[in-house]
């Protein structure tokens, strides 16, 4: 309480609390500083890491664009696990990277709590200090009073206690709302640091099996080129017959949805997946699982790379199986375009395993699974070293659907989805 100290003394005091809460604030932000400089060097590290990544893919995809003989295919291998170590490196540092991250909010979090409650304490004391002087000695000073300067003084002092009082409750309401959002985005971050822990399992599983598939290999051809040949068996059939089977069902659907189109524009979606471009759209010439045109693109990434949703929808279909697009997820989403608001689908295939459910709703950028090379890919014809990629489609909403698929008897129950297809090109942003 002031009571009875002269009013320049009490401003003084008033001062001085608040510069000691200013000082104690600062204090918080050079613990801050230092945080943010380790998150910046740790983000700088990830950065160096996914661009190496990166280049183990393209020598991947460069690979396998090659004839199939015993020499790539224990290249393609040797990368596969090279890019795998710089992905467990990676996510690793993703862990480190949502830590600082988690301990800098904390950080904040705590100098606010501080800041709001110190700023309560000297609220509260400058109420009781205005209460006491406006009882006491208000109606006294107007009244009794001979120097108007003195009463003036008094006038004014009250103004400015009243001042003060207003600017600590809204700074104490921005502190609690610049609060709130630190404790919102240390949630997101406690999130991201489980998916990370969970990736890092993800990857350093797929290592261990990438390495017992090369030394299987090895073992079963023991070196030597004539007898890896002898191991490539004949499945384009059964590939060109899924391909063909996916090829009728779209075209029966583009006649359908007929001059109804709908134009894309880059940025409407976000990249699902963290890759290069392995396979384009359309007519790319490729041949060897069965099909001439190309209803989405081909994302390639290491073995278990997260997968997430380029938009806002709902989970439409899902399906497990080691046909057509094998372990695969269908969105439905509403985008708005310059010809206003329109439905599409978008496609997730080839999944190693997904993480959702259909009727689930999804944000752009949750997770949706992890990318794997189940299905129709080139891992039935060359070996399980291959196919490692998502397959992604944009389909309109019109006309979309799921068959049964035919050739249960080759693989058991599956289904195949089906509708007029964009090139995802034209909406996802430029990479």
């Amino acid at each position: 309480m002031f009571y009875g100290i002269d009013t320049k003394i009490q401003a003084k005091y008033v001062l001085g609390i608040i510069f000691a809460l200013s000082l104690a604030f600062a204090f918080h932000l050079v613990l801050a500083d230092d945080t943010s400089d380790k998150l910046a060097a740790s983000q700088q590290k990830l950065q160096q890491l996914n661009q190496q990544i990166k280049g183990y893919q393209q020598q991947v995809a460069d690979t396998q664009a090659k004839s199939s003989s015993l020499k790539n295919e224990v290249s393609i291998y040797n990368d596969q696990i090279s890019s795998l170590e710089l992905e467990i490196e990676a996510n690793q540092t993703k862990i480190d990277n949502a830590n600082l991250q988690i301990t800098q909010l904390q950080e904040l979090i705590d100098a606010k709590t501080k800041e709001i409650s110190d700023n309560k304490k000297v609220l509260g004391q400058l109420i009781v200090e205005l209460n006491e002087y406006d009882d006491q000695y208000a109606l006294r000073t107007s009244v009794a009073s001979n120097n108007l300067s003195d009463f003036l003084d008094q006038i004014q002092y009250t103004q400015n206690l009243q001042g003060k009082i207003y600017q600590l409750v809204k700074k104490i309401e921005d502190l609690k709302t610049q609060l709130q959002g630190e404790q919102h985005d240390l949630q997101i971050q406690v999130t991201q640091l489980e998916q990370a822990k969970n990736q890092l399992q993800v990857s350093q599983n797929s290592l261990t099996t990438i390495r017992d598939q090369k030394q299987q290999l090895l073992n079963q051809t023991q070196g030597l080129e004539k007898n890896f040949q002898k191991l490539l068996t004949s499945s384009k059939q059964d590939a060109a017959n899924l391909q063909k089977e996916i090829e009728d069902l779209d075209a029966q659907a583009a006649a359908k949805v007929g001059k109804n189109t709908i134009t894309g524009s880059p940025g409407l979606l976000a990249w699902p997946i963290d890759g290069i471009i392995t396979q384009s759209y359309g007519n790319t010439g490729f041949t060897s699982l069965g099909y001439n045109f190309h209803n989405g693109i081909d994302v390639a990434g290491p073995p278990g790379q997260p997968i997430y949703a380029a938009a806002d929808g709902d989970v439409l279909y899902t399906d497990q199986s080691d046909a057509d697009f094998g372990n695969w997820v269908a969105l439905k989403s509403t985008i708005t375009t310059a010809k206003g608001a329109a439905q599409i689908v978008t496609l997730y295939g080839h999944m190693q395993s997904f993480k959702v459910t259909v009727g689930q709703h999804l944000s752009q950028g949750d997770l949706i699974g992890y990318e794997g090379n189940t299905g129709n890919t080139t891992r039935l014809i060359y070996g399980p070293e291959r196919g490692y990629h998502l397959h992604f489609g944009v389909y309109d909403a019109l006309g979309f659907g799921v068959s049964q698929g035919k050739y249960k008897s080759v693989y058991g129950n599956y289904k195949v989805p089906y509708g007029y297809t964009y090139n995802p090109l034209n909406f996802l942003s430029p990479n």
